[in-house]
């Protein structure tokens, strides 16, 4: 049985519309980890941040979400992780089954400000991402086992940061402080990372190592949904492209042959 993010049932204004067809099939034949159908979101009970999306993140795969500000790119985020509860909708984890573990602890989370603690090292930062599953007197004492330090070792390394792991991450730059948010949700040991704007601050020359060395992370089999307002990013890194506006997806499809000014079209 599929693990359930959540499942809401009310029912959004009829003046809303119909409700849409039903989630894409995967495009690469992958299964998905993660499904959501038919979700409605709204702050304030009259306006819908999020209308009727449906949408399927595959294993291994990048799945860019594009978008102009307030076309619900960062809602649709909040609500797959579980911060935000819909109106409407379900999301489930269907290949994942319970080891005592929350459905929310599979899905790994990375905030437009990284949410890392500036003072600790890029370590210590990626150790946080083991507090799911560690034992909780250890971690608030900051002793994890050493087959956890190893792992967030290797995660760096991984990300071409070994070097610098006991650096607080105050002296780290833009684009390696990104990587480490990467390390900490890779050490969740999650099978979804939803990242949201997290390359928006950086160089075209950063955002392109930074995006290579998370390239990475699909070989392990996990699925990132990216979210952006860069046309450019999306068309050099994602395997599928989700278009958003107005809280709707207008367009789900492959991103490879989509040039940076046909995805512009798309978003108009």
């Amino acid at each position: 049985m599929a693990l359930s993010i959540f499942e809401s049932h009310t029912t959004p204004s009829s003046a809303e519309g119909a409700r849409p067809a039903a989630v894409r099939a995967s495009l690469s034949g992958r299964p998905p980890v993660l499904v959501a159908r038919d979700l409605w979101l709204s702050y304030d009970g009259s306006t819908y941040a999020l209308r009727g999306v449906n949408l399927a993140l595959e294993h291994g795969g990048i799945t860019m979400v594009l978008g102009r500000s307030g076309s619900g790119k960062s809602s649709l985020l909040k609500v797959l992780k579980g911060m935000v509860r819909p109106q409407r909708g379900v999301v489930e984890l269907p290949t994942i089954h319970s080891n005592g573990r929350s459905a929310q602890h599979y899905v790994a989370y990375v905030p437009q400000t990284l949410g890392l603690v500036r003072g600790m090292t890029a370590l210590e930062n990626t150790l946080a991402g083991a507090l799911s599953y560690s034992n909780p007197i250890g971690s608030l004492l900051r002793l994890f086992p050493r087959r956890t330090v190893e792992e967030a070792k290797e995660t760096l390394a991984t990300l071409g940061l070994a070097h610098k792991a006991n650096e607080r991450v105050s002296s780290l730059s833009g684009g390696e402080r990104q990587r480490v948010a990467i390390a900490r949700a890779l050490l969740q040991r999650p099978d979804a990372i939803l990242a949201d704007e997290f390359v928006s601050q950086l160089d075209p020359v950063t955002t392109d190592d930074v995006l290579r060395q998370v390239r990475t992370v699909t070989e392990r089999g996990v699925g990132l949904l990216i979210t952006t307002h860069e046309t450019d990013v999306a068309a050099n890194f994602g395997d599928r492209l989700v278009v958003m506006s107005d809280g709707a997806i207008t367009h789900d499809g492959p991103a490879s042959g989509l040039s940076a000014s046909a995805m512009i079209d798309l978003i108009r």
